[in-house]
């Protein structure tokens, strides 16, 4: 009776095995057809996402890959190509059958631009990473910052890791979280004898932040300035508490 029984699992042991065996082959089958067939070679790339990096730039990349068979693209390799351009913070790719590839991009946003000792302007992002500039025109209405980087320091990709830049960028991102309607009215960002200042692009005024309760500060600088006598390009001292401190420009 033993013997039987290990017979029919025997024979329940190759049925199953035969059974694994015909779906690996179906699916190597089917894997080995569509990789093969013509109509599924990649005639057309599409963008999504993408504003300030070119199209040219992107499909200039994708071009290489034209008539490849949809299913035998190297995905990861073309993400890595792409992903290697500085503006580009992600990207995915994604197969639309029959012949057609759709990538997906999401690109890093200036907050800064950064003005080197030349007087050129290098947008950067909120991990002070140098962005490409692809027109002649500043797209990006952000903030300047006037620093000491020369142009050659400035190449896209690079992360700057001066410590006034780090300063500033705290202040201007604790801004853009906790009193954002105020970005409007910033130009400039600047360090005098290691005090940040910040410049109102409406009368010039030189506006001096505390470290905390960014915020609050603003809204009493916008209340003396539109209730008050400021006299235009003057000092505006935030650090006090509850304070708002006038001061001459020259001061």
């Amino acid at each position: 009776m033993k013997e039987r029984k290990r017979r029919g699992n025997s024979r329940y042991y190759l049925f199953f095995s035969l059974c694994l065996l015909g779906v690996i082959a179906l699916g190597v089958g089917t894997w080995y057809a569509l990789s093969h067939l013509p109509y599924l070679q990649v005639q057309k790339f599409s963008l999504e996402g993408n504003t300030a990096v070119p199209d040219s730039l992107i499909l200039s990349i994708c071009r290489p890959y034209m008539g490849t068979n949809l299913f035998k693209l190297p995905k990861a390799e073309l993400q890595d190509t792409i992903s290697k351009i500085s503006r580009i913070r992600t990207v995915k790719i994604k197969r639309h059958l029959p012949n057609s590839i759709k990538i997906i991009i999401s690109e890093r946003s200036g907050i800064l631009y950064v003005k080197s000792y030349e007087g050129n302007l290098y947008p950067i992002d909120q991990d002070a990473i140098v962005m490409e500039r692809y027109t002649p025109v500043y797209r990006e209405d952000i903030p300047i910052y006037s620093s000491y980087y020369k142009d050659s320091q400035l190449k896209p990709g690079v992360k700057l890791a001066k410590k006034d830049l780090a300063r500033i960028l705290k202040m201007h991102l604790r801004i853009i979280q906790d009193a954002p309607e105020y970005l409007p009215i910033i130009s400039e960002y600047y360090m005098i004898d290691d005090t940040i200042n910040i410049i109102d692009a409406r009368y010039g005024t030189r506006i001096i932040p505390g470290e905390t309760d960014i915020a609050n500060q603003l809204r009493r600088y916008q209340f003396v300035q539109d209730n008050g006598n400021i006299a235009r390009r003057s000092i505006v001292d935030l650090r006090f508490d509850n304070q708002v401190v006038v001061k001459a420009g020259n001061k």
